[in-house]
């Protein structure tokens, strides 16, 4: 069967998948027709005793006994099935009783098909006279199931058994393409270890086998080759890698700052808090931001021009870079004319204080003084919060309190300082 197509083989395969599919639903379609046959049985029963029990209970009441007795009896005879009848009354009075086989044992089982009671009582007064009890022969229920069982035991024994072929015969198909796989993962084109001969076989897997040993030995026709073009590659790769790196650096540090200002940006700033506020966490100090604002800054746009408004962002900008004293202070823009200080290590006293000394650096400036236009003396407001790092806060919350502080100190007059409560 080497010779046959993977085609015809699939073909095989889903012809037998089909088989065993036909097998499953005829086992279904069995047990369906045993269902129905119960169902059909058990309203058959139902009907029998529903037809009985009202002319029973008429005569129990007018007191007929005799033609009960007749009527039960021709009931029994007409109806073969009946393997026991029993009529008793309120009272436990076995009023009329019938069994088929005396000597055979009965049990109440499937109720309903095989044993079926049905209560009597006067359809006026709702006085009950008693109960019958039905017992009926399932010997056709039983060789219907007994049938069913053998057929579908062959059915699924000759599907188990084609399959149980068709899979070995897969697997040891599939043991000549594992033994290729093997060799096709072990190979290494330096080494040259691909030891397979070309197949004979003339279906799909032989065609494959031998296009890998064609494309093996193309492999190592170019394996010198293209180990020189590598080293000459792996060199070239590391200079333009060194360049990029250095490009990637120059585009990291201009992404973090301000171009007008030259101070960090607002993405500079969220790194930095970051880093800072679990520095501060660690070893259980203070951070302190100051968020200030230029005064009245729109009216310096709009009666200059913007232009020298960048002027004034700028000289700002680096008095109060230059008002920092310490490495760990740090600086940013924040937007527009807003700039946030955060102080590693302080106090709201000692943020206070460094406002203050802003502020007379600011007074004494004399640089607002753009291609002779002269500006009045400008202002800032100061908003301050303090806050030791924990677990439970962020440095958003300590940007916002600085932020309502700022707000409080322009509403007080601006020209001044809020501390954040």
């Amino acid at each position: 069967m080497r010779g046959m197509s993977i085609e015809i083989k699939m073909v095989i395969g889903s012809i037998l998948f089909a088989f065993l599919l036909v097998a499953v639903e005829r086992y279904q379609f069995s047990e369906n027709i045993i269902e129905q046959f119960l169902e059909s049985k058990k309203s058959k029963n139902k009907l029998l005793m529903d037809t009985i029990s009202p002319i029973v209970s008429l005569n129990i009441a007018l007191g007929l006994e005799d033609a009960n007795q007749e009527y039960l009896h021709q009931i029994v005879h007409q109806n073969h099935d009946i393997l026991r009848f029993e009529l008793v009354d309120a009272q436990g009075k076995k009023l009329y009783s019938y069994m088929k086989n005396p000597s055979k044992k009965l049990k109440k089982r499937i109720d309903g098909v095989y044993f079926s009671a049905q209560s009597l009582a006067d359809g006026l007064t709702g006085e009950k006279f008693g109960t019958l009890y039905a017992y009926f022969d399932d010997h056709e229920y039983r060789q219907m199931v007994q049938k069913n069982k053998e057929a579908t035991i062959k059915l699924f024994t000759i599907a188990l058994i084609m399959l149980i072929i068709f899979i070995a015969y897969i697997k040891r198909e599939l043991s000549f393409l594992k033994k290729l796989s093997e060799h096709v993962l072990n190979y290494d084109p330096q080494r040259n270890n691909f030891t397979l001969m070309t197949s004979k076989r003339t279906d799909e897997v032989g065609v494959i086998h031998n296009a890998i040993i064609s494309m093996v030995n193309k492999i190592n026709t170019y394996a010198t080759l293209l180990d020189e073009m590598n080293h000459s590659l792996t060199l070239k790769v590391q200079e333009r890698t060194k360049e990029l790196e250095e490009a990637n650096a120059q585009l990291q540090e201009l992404s973090l700052m301000d171009p007008l200002t030259q101070l960090s940006n607002r993405r500079g700033l969220e790194i930095h808090l970051q880093n800072v506020w679990e520095l501060a966490k660690r070893n259980g100090v203070a951070i302190s931001m100051i968020m200030c604002d230029i005064d009245h800054f729109k009216n310096v746009n709009d009666t200059y021009g913007h232009l020298v408004g960048d002027y004034v962002l700028i000289d700002i900008a680096k008095l109060l870079k230059t008002s920092l004293k310490r490495k760990a202070d740090f600086i940013a823009r924040y937007g527009g004319e807003e700039f946030i200080i955060v102080l590693y290590d302080t106090q709201s006293d000692a943020a206070a204080e460094l406002c203050t000394t802003i502020q007379h650096t600011l007074k004494l400036f004399d640089g607002f003084d753009y291609s002779g236009t002269k500006l009045e003396s400008l202002t800032l407001s100061f908003g301050i919060a303090s806050s030791i790092p924990e677990e439970t806060r962020s440095y958003q919350e300590l940007i916002k309190r600085a932020d309502v502080a700022l707000y409080e100190a322009k509403e007080e007059g601006r020209d001044r300082f809020m501390v954040s409560s």
